[in-house]
C-alpha cells in the first residue's frame, strides 16, 4: 500500500497537472499560446552534426560503456559500472557542446544570438511548468498500456532501486537519470537532432520525428508509448522557448518524480 504522504504528494500534482493543461489548452483555443513564440529564429544545424554525435553516442556506448548488472545483489558491481557510463555522457555532453559551438564559428547564425534571451527565472518558470503539462497525460498513457505490460517489465535503473534494500545503488542511479542523462539527452535530441530536422522538415513534424526517437530507444514499446506526452513536451518547449535549461529541468523533474514513485512502492522493510 502506497504511504499517505506520497499519495498526498500525487493528488496535488496531478491537480497541479489538470489545470495547467486547462490553462494551455484555453489559452491555446484563444490563439494566444503560452509561452509565445522567442523572438530568435532556431537556425538549424549543419549536416554534417548530426551524423556525428549519432556515431560518436554509439561508438562511446559499445566501446567504452561497462554493461551494468541488471540485479543489485551485489551494490559495489552496480555502482561502478553506473558511475563510469555517467562520466563518459558527461565527456560525450562536452565533446557536442564543443562541435556546436564549432559548427557555429564556421558558420556564425545570422544577427545577435542574444538578442531576445529569456531570463533564468523564466527558463525555470517553463521547465516546472512543462513538467507539470505532461504528468497527468504520461499517467494517463500509463494506465491505457498497463493490461499489456509484464509484471516484471520495469526501467532496468527502476529495477535495480526496487531490488536493492540497502539503497546503496540509489544515489549513483540519482546521478545518472536525474543529474547527467538530461542534459546529455536534451542536448542530443532536443537541441541537436529536432533543429537538424529543421533543414528539412517543418517544426512540426521536426517535434515528431525527434519524439519518436527519443521514445524508440527506451527498452520497451510500453515505456515508449508511455513517455510519448513528455517528449512531445519537450519538443514543443525547445522549439516555442528555444531554451535548453527549460527542456533540462522537464526531463530532471520527471525522472526525480519517477524514482520518488518508486521508493514510496518499495519501502525498506
Amino acid at each position: 500500500m502506497l504511504p499517505q504522504s506520497y499519495i498526498l504528494l500525487l493528488g496535488q500534482l496531478l491537480l497541479g497537472s489538470l489545470g495547467t493543461c486547462g490553462y494551455l489548452g484555453w489559452r491555446a483555443v484563444k490563439r494566444d499560446p503560452w509561452p509565445r513564440q522567442h523572438e530568435r529564429t532556431q537556425i538549424p544545424w549543419p549536416g554534417w552534426l548530426l551524423p556525428l554525435a549519432i556515431v560518436t553516442w554509439v561508438g562511446l556506448a559499445v566501446f567504452a560503456k561497462r554493461p551494468v548488472p541488471l540485479t543489485a545483489i551485489d551494490p559495489d558491481a552496480v555502482n561502478g559500472p553506473l558511475i563510469h557510463n555517467s562520466l563518459m555522457d558527461l565527456a560525450l555532453f562536452i565533446f557536442l557542446l564543443g562541435m556546436i559551438e564549432w559548427s557555429q564559428h564556421l558558420a556564425p547564425p545570422p544577427g545577435d544570438t542574444a538578442r531576445g534571451r529569456e531570463p533564468i527565472s523564466r527558463q525555470l518558470l517553463y521547465g516546472i511548468v512543462g513538467f507539470l503539462a505532461c504528468l497527468a497525460p504520461t499517467l494517463v498513457v500509463f494506465q491505457l498500456t498497463l493490461p499489456f505490460r509484464p509484471d516484471d517489465i520495469l526501467h532496468p535503473l527502476l529495477k535495480l532501486i526496487s531490488e536493492d534494500e540497502t539503497r546503496l545503488i540509489l544515489i549513483s542511479v540519482t546521478f545518472s537519470a536525474v543529474v547527467v542523462a538530461p542534459w546529455f539527452e536534451e542536448l542530443m535530441f532536443r537541441v541537436i537532432m529536432q533543429r537538424t530536422f529543421l533543414k528539412r522538415f517543418p517544426p512540426s513534424v521536426s517535434i515528431l520525428l525527434t519524439a519518436a526517437a527519443f521514445c524508440a530507444i527506451h527498452p520497451s514499446w510500453q515505456d515508449a508509448v508511455g513517455l510519448a506526452p513528455l517528449a512531445l513536451v519537450l519538443g514543443v518547449t525547445y522549439h516555442r522557448t528555444g531554451s535548453f535549461l527549460a527542456v533540462v529541468l522537464i526531463h530532471m523533474l520527471f525522472n526525480a518524480f519517477n524514482i520518488l514513485g518508486m521508493l514510496m512502492e518499495s519501502p525498506v522493510g
